[in-house]
């Protein structure tokens, strides 16, 4: 089945959802040709179509759905954050003492609690960094091989999606020329046809101008023909014809007269002779 030049749309102003005012695009792009007259007139059209239309770039997005409400408010988590960032106020810094080992202040140097907070404070760090140690042989042991293994998926993931853009290409250059040839052979037939069209309407216009000629011609041979009255029947075929149908019972009238009223002479039975064998031939 032969597909339509034109793109399937709905007509204008019928079309449902936020491209309920798109346009129906049947023109050829790759044969129809614009005169630098034209695409002045064109452009022309398109910045008052711009100038007088309401919707602008910045809302672009206006007739889209609106986007799922996460309700991130809801956490508690981030609640007093968002709370914060409303207030004005600012962030608080980071607290770093656990990263310290700080003895406990002068005015509890005696303070065996304050002590024993600072031996846990100092076997935190301890194991801190020992899993940091661990994780730098860790690092050294299996690091290269797990960057290598992480690259290796990113270089396939890569060429994936460098196939995928080649064949996405590819298929719009079969598009794109598939259109440029049917609109090729479009154009040919819509050239054919048109030539086809006007030497119709060439053709038509002679017949048109030799028709006039001839009822001109006509008009003027009548108008200087002399009125004359037509006769009834100039040859005696009616009466040739009732003589033929009452089997010669009769003779025919001439002109509508008895036989008797114009005469017996030959004349007038030579020509009613004459006309009954003409019908009987």
């Amino acid at each position: 089945m032969t597909q339509p030049l034109a793109l399937d749309s709905t007509p204008h102003g019928e079309a449902a959802g936020w491209r309920h005012s798109e346009e129906l695009i049947d023109a050829l792009a790759y044969v129809d040709s614009l005169t630098p007259s034209e695409r002045a007139a064109v452009d022309r059209l398109f910045a008052e179509e711009l100038k007088n239309s309401t919707r602008q770039p910045s809302d672009y997005l206006a007739e889209l759905p609106p986007p799922y409400n996460l309700n991130f408010e809801a956490y508690p988590l981030l609640k007093d954050e968002y709370a914060r960032v409303r207030a004005g106020k600012p962030k608080p810094e980071m607290d770093t003492s656990r990263y310290r080992l700080d003895p406990p202040p002068l005015n509890r140097r005696n303070d065996i609690s304050a002590w024993r907070a600072a031996v846990e404070n100092a076997h935190s760090q301890l194991e801190h960094q020992y899993n940091r140690l661990l994780n730098l042989e860790l690092l050294l042991q299996y690091g290269a091989k797990a960057w290598q293994a992480h690259i290796a998926h990113l270089d396939v993931a890569n060429k994936r999606l460098v196939g995928a853009a080649a064949d996405a290409r590819k298929a719009v250059e079969a598009v794109n020329r598939e259109r440029k040839l049917a609109q090729t052979a479009a154009a040919s037939s819509l050239g054919d046809a048109e030539a086809r069209w006007l030497e119709a309407v060439a053709k038509n216009r002679e017949i048109e101008a030799a028709c006039e000629a001839l009822e001109a011609r006509a008009s003027a041979l009548q108008d200087g023909l002399p009125q004359q009255p037509m006769p009834r029947d100039p040859f005696g075929i009616r009466g040739a014809s009732h003589a033929l149908a009452d089997g010669g019972a009769a003779s025919p009238s001439v002109n509508g007269e008895e036989p008797g009223a114009a005469g017996d002479g030959d004349d007038e039975q030579g020509s009613t002779q004459s006309a009954a064998q003409a019908m009987a031939h």
